[in-house]
């Protein structure tokens, strides 16, 4: 397949790379024309399940941005002169910034009808950003495996556990060690800073997914496998976000459960590039 590599700088100076897909010279049956999508937590724009997913999408006329987020890889380096980057030092709240510096890229480029998508971690700072910023050219959410940043709810899936790892995480905050890391395995497996952990699952519940998919404004799909949703591959904060978002019935909200697919989507990535398409078509 056929790529061109890019990069933007943020307006607080983070240089971010990706891969961009061109449509093809085909009848496109979507009112989208781009899909900008944001890899999963700890990942890269470079992983194989996004760039097959791209280039499916752009034989069909939609063309497709793989993109890092500052939270790629689970340390990196950051701007000249500023801290650490990565997952582990991420605030959901930055990727307003991620996304303005690529959703620019994407209009100089002469796309005007975009989808802002992502997988896992990514999808929910698809969801976030939109909610909160509404770009303009933005006509869709495209959000893939998502989890649901609610405090209690967390705590009710893991119990006293959790409690106390978020205790842990506060308590290294309070003392002056908010860099200090934390590699734990919930409410999933991963590294964070003890103030990323905080920020990210908060009481005040800032990132709740299902909160702000009620506030997108526009089209939003979200898609899940059924073996991360329940069974020996559960996600379980996925699997709260799907069962969230069922009870919520928005209006605009389509929740579209894969069967047979973990959060990899392993064998079934034309499953996930077909739910997609065939929402994108209806549109």
């Amino acid at each position: 397949m056929l790529v061109d590599l890019v990069e933007v700088t943020t307006t607080d100076g983070l240089t971010l790379g990706g891969a961009y897909m061109a449509a093809a010279d085909a009848d496109r049956l979507s009112p989208i024309d781009c899909l900008c999508f944001f890899h999963g937590d700890g990942g890269h724009f470079y992983r194989r399940l996004y760039l097959e997913l791209g280039a499916r999408l752009a034989a069909r006329g939609v063309a497709f941005l793989a993109a890092n987020r500052r939270g790629h890889d689970w340390v990196s380096r950051g701007a000249r002169g500023g801290g650490l980057q990565g997952y582990a030092h991420e605030s959901v709240e930055a990727a307003r910034l991620d996304y303005a510096a690529w959703l620019a890229l994407l209009h100089e480029r002469g796309h005007k009808a975009i989808a802002m998508s992502g997988h896992s971690g990514g999808a929910v700072r698809a969801v976030y950003a939109q909610a909160k910023e509404h770009f303009a050219g933005v006509n869709a959410v495209v959000s893939v495996s998502p989890g649901e940043y609610h405090h209690q709810g967390i705590i009710d899936m893991c119990g006293e556990a959790f409690e106390n790892l978020y205790r842990q995480a506060q308590a290294f905050v309070d003392e002056g060690q908010p860099e200090a890391y934390l590699k734990v395995d919930m409410p999933f497996r991963a590294m964070w800073t003890a103030q990323a952990f905080v920020d990210s699952f908060h009481p005040d519940n800032r990132y709740s997914l299902t909160s702000h998919a009620a506030e997108t404004g526009c089209p939003t799909l979200f898609v899940f496998g059924a073996e991360e949703c329940a069974g020996p591959q559960v996600e379980p904060t996925a699997g709260l976000a799907m069962r969230q978002l069922r009870a919520a019935d928005f209006a605009h909200v389509t929740v579209d459960v894969i069967e047979g697919a973990n959060h990899a989507y392993a064998g079934r990535e034309v499953a996930l590039f077909e739910s997609i398409w065939g929402w994108l078509a209806a549109l």
